[in-house]
């Protein structure tokens, strides 16, 4: 018999909007009062990624077959655990996707879930327990990883996983230990009080390490052909809608159709329907995935988790590495900015983009909101999760939603790929102004002003320091060190205030007279900069350099950075 099984047991932790306070609730729970929650509050912003992903599995996979009202959609059949027996044939397919829009717009409108989402999960909470000899959760079971074991050379034995590993607010390896660990920890063998995590902790910690794995561990089933996963979500440039509270915010990025060829009614396709020794096969077989529901509850690895575990003892799973999935276009992944390639193994494909830790998600506006079909955005590949904005328009009109966006730093060892940080920003905008498609619309200018800010920053206001730095004599490290931490500071200035800026757009203002407000203030900026680093000259600076037969000194420098800064803003 199962122990602790998700559907019932608290797990999921959720602020609270009564007495904002912090609480872990059950599946169940999530659903029957997710517009009570603010948010999801785990650990870290990359859990609380990895465990919407989840949440939205469930809903991707009712609404695919079900209305509100538990009624099969227009050419799906189900059977008596509510699986859809097989893919919409083309006949229904337009009046499938009517009512699967249909339902999008009514859960937006009526606040809350039907009680269909409730008797899934109670048909399925056989699937959903922690611990279990048969089907554990995100797990394969002994029998399974005995078979998995038996196709690896050498019949080496599972990676083991410490708790300290599993916890992304320590991530410790064997060799390096965590500076700023949230428990203390007395050795014990390999294992320390670090190791020692609730149930609930664990199963967060679970979806945690299947989206975010590294490399570290070493044993594996992939083939000399194939790539290793480091966990799907590691690779992204996380991209989500937030809404008002937990309940809008999984409305929000629930996808009701994928217009594409082929993807119009696919089987949805959740990790718990079926079984890991079939999920494993299908990753080594590199069999692509063609349903969000798959891809939300996608493994990197074959764990298991001895169902007789004691939790009172330090935790451990075993774990067996498994194939990437495909990173390109071809990926129906909706939630991640895209990159063009122009050289390397993907050259003439875009894939997905890590988020910087050094930028601004504001930064990205190009990626992030330009179709690809808008001119000047032809090297741009929007997230699909912006297609939303279209419903949301219809259903809400004017109003403001937070672009979330969570990325998983690395140690830049190519070998370990060991998570080290989160790297989580976010910008507010009017959704009727991110659907401005138009020439000359918001959209255009609102990402013409950014390239124009990051041009004067980093060509104009760069070039200004770089010629400091040659008449002081400073090369280098030295010269990139001056240059790079005075970017740095600028960005960090105005970061706030771009911000508040896009916040502030009203679609029916006046474009032109939004823009010059935002060019005068960081007009502003970067002269109050400069003629600080003026005034602060040295004698040096001011008597300057001799640079093809003209004199060259700090005076000269800051003449020529204002007018090119006057003629730009």
């Amino acid at each position: 018999m199962g122990r602790f099984n998700l559907v019932e047991e608290p797990w999921i932790s959720v602020f609270d909007n009564e007495n904002g306070e912090k609480k872990d609730v059950s599946l169940l729970d999530v659903f029957e009062n997710s517009r009570n929650y603010r948010c999801l509050a785990g650990e870290m912003e990359t859990q609380n990624f990895a465990v919407m992903r989840m949440l939205l599995a469930i809903v991707q996979t009712v609404f695919s077959r079900f209305d509100l009202n538990g009624n099969c959609l227009p050419g799906v059949s189900v059977d008596d655990r509510y699986i859809q027996t097989e893919q919409v044939d083309a006949k229904h397919r337009g009046k499938y996707a009517e009512a699967a829009e249909d339902n999008w717009f009514k859960l937006y409108s009526d606040r809350a879930f039907p009680k269909i989402v409730s008797e899934y999960l109670q048909s399925w909470k056989d699937r959903f327990f922690l611990f279990d000899s048969e089907h554990p959760f995100y797990q394969v079971n002994k029998a399974e990883m005995d078979e998995i074991i038996s196709k690896i050379p050498k019949k080496s034995q599972p990676a083991t996983i410490y708790g300290k590993n599993l916890n992304r607010t320590i991530s410790e390896s064997e060799n390096k230990r965590a500076l700023f660990s949230p428990m203390a920890g007395t050795e014990s063998g390999k294992r320390t009080t670090k190791d020692i995590m609730t149930c609930a902790e664990l199963a967060r910690w679970l979806l945690t390490f299947q989206g975010y794995s590294g490399l570290a561990d070493k044993v594996s089933l992939v083939s000399k052909d194939q790539t290793t996963s480091k966990g799907w979500l590691f690779d992204l440039g996380g991209i989500y809608l937030k809404g008002n509270d937990l309940y809008e915010t999984l409305i929000l990025n629930y996808i009701p159709v994928v217009f594409r060829d082929g993807f119009v009614g696919r089987v949805q396709k959740p990790c718990w329907e079926t079984s890991g020794s079939l999920i494993v096969n299908k990753l080594c077989n590199g069999l692509p995935i063609d349903n969000f529901s798959e891809l939300y509850t996608n493994w990197s690895r074959a764990v298991y988790i001895d169902p007789d575990s004691d939790m009172s003892r330090p935790a451990e799973i075993y774990v067996v590495k498994l194939p990437d999935i495909i990173h390109t276009e071809d990926s129906i992944e909706p939630m991640t900015i895209w990159r063009y390639n122009d050289s390397g193994p993907n050259k003439g494909k875009y894939t997905p983009r890590k988020h910087k830790a050094e930028q601004s998600l504001w930064r990205s506006f190009g990626a992030i909101a330009m179709p690809s079909t808008m001119p000047g955005a032809e090297n741009y590949m929007r997230p699909r999760i912006f297609d939303q904005y279209e419903l949301l328009v219809q259903a809400g009109g004017s109003r403001w939603t937070n672009i979330m966006g969570v990325s998983m730093a690395d140690d830049g060892n190519a070998t370990s790929w060991l998570p080290v940080d989160e790297v989580c920003d976010s910008f507010q905008i009017n959704d009727v102004v991110l659907t401005d498609k138009d020439s000359g619309g918001w959209l255009t200018r609102i990402n013409d002003t950014v390239e124009t800010t990051k041009k004067v920053i980093s060509s104009t206001y760069k070039s200004f320091l770089k010629g400091i730095c040659e008449i002081r004599n400073v090369k280098d490290k030295a010269a990139d060190g001056f240059v790079g931490e005075e970017l740095a500071e600028v960005y960090d200035e105005i970061d706030f205030d771009f911000k508040s800026w896009l916040a502030s757009i009203e679609p029916n203002e006046s474009k032109d007279n939004k823009i010059l407000m935002w060019k005068g203030h960081l007009k502003k900026v970067l002269l109050n900069r400069a003629e600080e680093l003026f005034e602060n000259s040295s004698g040096r600076d001011i008597m300057g350099i001799v640079k093809d037969d003209k004199v060259d000194n700090i005076a000269i420098q800051y003449l020529r950075f204002v007018h090119i800064i006057n003629k730009y803003l």
